[in-house]
């Protein structure tokens, strides 16, 4: 576990909870708007009654086609690293330095002796916003 959570209990949601958190909220607004128009324009409730149901149907439909994969655990593509290769920077050590990847800066260290600027290295692994490099052979 990464020394900064030591001690801090970490709880993970399934995909269904956070669809539902992250849509509860705009949902409740369905009533206010059903109780302002009760209030100030009767006449119209029946039609805005159903356009909201409509409307609201069709706001969860897109919102789960559009934003449900994106809640499943697991990493996209794009930050699996491991393997590409990039140059660095700024001297990278044990504790600190820089590597351009692509059009990218990345914090960086490395495990063996320090790794000096214009060198090509490759990424072993990614730890949140750190990448673990050894020189190219």
């Amino acid at each position: 576990m990464d020394g900064c959570l030591e001690g801090v209990l970490v709880v993970k949601f399934s995909p269904r909870i956070k669809f539902i958190a992250i849509t509860i909220d705009e949902l409740v607004l369905v009533p206010i708007a059903v109780i302002i128009v009760y209030f100030f324009a009767r006449q119209i409730l029946v039609p805005v009654i159903l356009l909201l149901i409509v409307g609201s149907v069709l706001f969860v439909a897109a919102k789960y086609y559009l934003v449900y994969p994106s809640l499943q655990e697991g990493t996209h593509p794009i930050y699996k690293m491991e393997g590409t290769h990039a140059m660095v920077i700024s001297r990278v050590t044990g504790k600190e330095g820089k590597i351009k990847v692509g059009a990218e800066i990345w914090d960086a260290r490395c495990d063996g002796p320090p790794i000096e600027k214009g060198t090509e290295v490759v990424i072993l692994s990614r730890e949140s916003l750190k990448v673990r490099v050894k020189p190219v052979d």
